[in-house]
């Protein structure tokens, strides 16, 4: 029989020295053909003096240390041994043929192999004989005894030592009187104490990251400060050298002008002296010729006459001083040295920060005009005040407004009336606070998307066109389109998912629960279906009381489920977890409290009803003791209708013949606020709504005419 072939039937406890109970090392054989490692021997004859088959008993006593090398090795121990410590050691994490984990080896197939697969392989008849070889397996060895094998069962507190039941210091503990527990208890009352010094240690951890985040958050905001600081220094030296710079253009513009001033006079002044100079200069030959002439007397006297004119006007007029020409001289501020001696261009304090903005949902987005909201709050006690500035790039200004709430809290509320990025700073004793300024995005109004594959994107039904949207609780849109097929966008409005849904089925109108279930209409059965997030139904109600159901929504604290009928010209009132029938709000009619084509309904904070009543072009609302209200606005078929945050309307109306749909945007008291008919011309036959974000303002509109959703701004 071969050496690998014997591996078959090999146990591996026989690969066990008897004495150190560990794998033999260099086996050595006795005469009673059991052998031990070497170095087991040596000890065995180094403390005794002779050696004594711990197996049979035999005494040999002739053996001394230096026979020892001389006893025969045991090849094929040494042999399985080192094979199955290859074979360990090269243990895979998987078996060779699936993903479990293996527990056995043929030699000769060279693969390792798990519990199922080794059945595969003992059931081929060419490989039933092949050698295997059973693998440790990796169990939990804390509890076992190190020397025997057995299960811990005591420990002696006194040594700190634990055993099973063969170890023989166990009882000389008992003779002594030790301290000796079970060892469970012992392992539950160390774990006790290992929890807690754990339980010390993670609070110190987390005490020190905590400390650690807030010195390296407070080094950031330094660094940040620094920075700022060196901005503000740099645009401080900046405009002081534009100032005088200015100012040293406008003294130079002054002295060119007194300098053209003086210019003009001197020129005027030598001019006229050059045209007297010329007619004295022409008169002297002529002069000079009548010299022995006594017959020119006349023609001298008429000279005579000139020069005499010339002579008062120069000379004896004192011509020469009515010039005073005065030069300018340039005086130096001595203010602005002693200025900047003393307080350079500007100082540095360190002003403690007593605010902070809140790091809530910053940086902030928002639609043209929407209005901006930080909140800002005080560390400790304090009389300054807070100050603001919302500026954009241009260096455009938006009025704001600080409010006191309470409790060390402000709320700095504004509004960014041009497109672009804008800055809120905010300051007290003229030093920013923290987290000034705030970064705010102000987005145009108008259409920002559109999913336009909805066709495409289904697989049953790619016909029908898509009828409702709304926002999921995680933030993901829901499209329904009459079909087996419900959409799932994220908020970059690519498909995420498909969901199908029964064949009998029609969801024409969906209302998202707060507690993650979603209520909607059955088109086709004329019921209210209650699904989860998968649309598996959960209950159907309403079977037998609707006639062409068209909007729904749920009041989460009262459990009170609306669907608005406009076949009954009503609103009726639901259970939503049993489907009873509590009631119906208003009937066929024009006058107040009564309907013509109830469309969609919604819900204030309050608890209200608002209702789209389509026939009579208006929006009425209604208590949560269904008493009407009021009307709240009129508007031209309002086909759809839902509220934001801020409790504004939205309103989808339908202008039909003129080929365009707009939405309109009123407060929760009905005053008007705008409309945008421009922007939504496209939209020409709405089927749903869902208000999908709050900063920006946008909205969802699910748009049946060319089977897509868009998505707005407001």
């Amino acid at each position: 029989m071969s050496e690998q072939k014997a591996l078959q039937f090999l146990d591996k406890n026989n690969l066990e020295c008897a004495i150190c109970l560990e794998r033999l090392t260099e086996p050595k054989t006795l005469e009673c053909l059991h052998s031990y490692c070497l170095h087991c021997l040596q000890s065995l004859i180094k403390t005794s003096g002779k050696i004594k088959c711990p197996k049979c008993c035999k005494m040999y006593d002739d053996l001394n240390q230096f026979d020892l090398k001389d006893l025969t090795t045991n090849e094929m121990l040494s042999y399985q041994v080192k094979y199955v410590e290859n074979i360990e050691s090269e243990k895979p994490m998987k078996c060779s043929s699936c993903d479990n984990q293996p527990k056995y080896y043929c030699s000769e197939c060279k693969m390792y192999l798990c519990g199922q697969c080794i059945k595969h392989h003992k059931m081929i008849p060419v490989l039933k004989d092949h050698s295997l070889y059973t693998l440790d397996e990796e169990g939990d060895l804390s509890n076992k005894c190190k020397f025997h094998r057995d299960m811990l069962e005591f420990y002696c507190k006194t040594c700190s030592k634990s055993g099973c039941k063969k170890c023989e210091h166990v009882l000389s503990c008992y003779q002594n009187e030790h301290n000796v527990i079970p060892f469970k208890i012992a392992v539950d009352e160390f774990n006790q104490h290992v929890t807690k010094v754990m339980k010390s240690a993670e609070e110190i951890k987390e005490k020190l990251e905590v400390t650690r985040d807030t010195i390296t958050k407070e080094r950031s905001d330094f660094e940040s400060r620094i920075q700022i600081c060196r901005t503000e220094i740099d645009l401080q030296e900046e405009n002081l050298i534009k100032k005088i710079q200015e100012k040293s253009r406008e003294m130079t513009t002054n002295l060119d002008k007194i300098d053209k001033q003086n210019k003009e006079v001197v020129d005027d002044r030598v001019k006229n002296i050059d045209s007297k100079l010329t007619k004295v200069n022409e008169m002297l030959p002529l002069i000079n010729t009548m010299m022995n002439k006594p017959e020119e007397r006349a023609t001298v006297i008429c000279h005579e006459v000139n020069i005499n004119a010339f002579r008062e006007e120069v000379v004896e007029s004192k011509y020469d001083e009515s010039i005073n020409i005065i030069a300018p001289s340039f005086i130096p501020s001595k203010n602005l040295d002693k200025v900047l001696d003393l307080e350079g261009i500007g100082k540095m304090t360190n002003h403690e920060r007593v605010f902070e903005v809140a790091e809530d949902k910053l940086p902030i987005t928002v639609t043209m005009g929407q209005s901006v909201e930080v909140k800002v709050v005080s560390v400790k006690s304090v009389t300054s005040h807070l100050f603001t500035t919302l500026i954009n790039e241009s260096g455009k200004q938006a009025a704001t407004e600080v409010e006191r709430v309470g409790n060390g809290e402000y709320k700095i509320k504004g509004s960014c009336h041009l497109k672009g990025d804008w800055k809120m700073i905010i300051t007290a004793k003229g030093d920013q606070i923290k987290g000034s300024p705030v970064n705010i995005k102000a987005e145009a109004v108008g259409l920002v998307n559109t999913i336009d594959d909805i066709q495409h994107l289904k697989i049953h039904d790619k016909n029908k066109k898509v009828n409702d949207v709304i926002l999921d609780k995680e933030g993901n849109l829901i499209v329904s389109s009459l079909s087996k097929d419900v959409l799932k966008f994220n908020q970059e409005y690519s498909c995420i998912g498909r969901i199908e849904i029964p064949e009998n089925v029609q969801v024409s109108c969906m209302h998202q629960m707060s507690d993650g279930h979603i209520v909607y209409i059955d088109a086709l059965n004329k019921t209210v279906v209650m699904c989860d997030d998968q649309f598996k139904q959960i209950h159907t109600f309403c079977k037998g009381t609707l006639k062409n159901p068209s909007g729904l929504t749920v009041n989460n604290e009262t459990r009170t489920m609306y669907v608005a009928d406009s076949e009954c010209h009503c609103v009726f009132k639901f259970n939503v977890d049993n489907g009873e029938l509590l009631g119906q709000i208003g009937s066929y009619g024009s006058n107040v409290g009564y309907m013509n084509g109830s469309k969609s309904v919604t819900l204030t904070k309050e608890g209200n009803l608002i209702v789209t009543d389509c026939g009579n072009s208006r929006l009425q609302m209604f208590d949560a003791n269904d008493r009407f209200m009021r009307i709240i606005c009129n508007v031209s078929y309002p086909y759809c209708v839902a509220i934001d945050c801020e409790e504004n309307i939205l309103v989808l109306g339908d202008y039909g013949m003129l080929g365009y749909s707009n939405i309109t945007l009123f407060n929760k008291d009905g005053g008007f606020i705008k409309e945008d008919k421009d922007s939504y011309k496209s939209s020409i036959n709405p089927s749903g709504i869902a208000i999908i974000s709050n900063q920006p303002r946008r909205v969802a509109v699910a748009n049946s005419s060319s089977n897509d959703v868009r998505i707005y701004n407001y």
